[in-house]
């Protein structure tokens, strides 16, 4: 699995990409089943005690999790589009920050020996992407990152 990530200068997006070596259903499943999900996104140490999504344009979807310490917190949203198994877009709240209203875009794009995904994190400006990238967010894509390629891996194919 590789992973990079880009910083535009023009707007207040995280771009992360991974390409991963399992074909597209595969990695979309894996991204977005509940199950899945809840082993994949989250730093090291957290558990995601809840997992919910309903995967259709206009459903919610809400991830709670607990870090070491026992402090739990929750992330929410709503799918805007789904075009299984290409295309991703939900908006993304935290709990922590409820007023910031951001969006992921996720894509993904079929290659000879896998899938290349790339997740558009578009922030409401500068500022709070500034904000964003000094709580860590870098390290933390990049956990779930590889949680995702180490669970992609464990799967079998059909």
């Amino acid at each position: 699995m590789r992973r990079a990530f880009a910083l535009p200068e023009e707007r207040p997006q995280i771009i992360m990409t991974e390409e991963v070596g399992a074909p597209i259903e595969r990695a979309w499943t894996a991204r977005f089943e509940p199950l899945y999900l809840a082993r994949w996104w989250r730093p090291r140490g957290y558990v995601n005690p809840i997992v919910e999504v309903d995967l259709v344009p206009g459903g919610r979807w809400r991830i709670s999790q607990r870090d070491p310490q026992g402090n739990e917190f929750a992330f929410y949203g709503t799918f805007e589009t789904i075009e299984e198994p290409r295309i991703a877009v939900q908006s993304f709240r935290s709990e922590l920050f409820p007023d910031l209203d951001t969006t992921l875009t996720t894509t993904f794009s079929s290659r000879a020996h896998g899938t290349t995904i790339v997740t558009i994190h578009e922030l409401p400006d500068m500022s709070s992407r500034r904000g964003y990238l000094l709580l860590g967010a870098l390290e933390r894509m990049s956990e779930s990152s590889e949680n995702y390629g180490a669970l992609l891996s464990q799967l079998r194919p059909r």
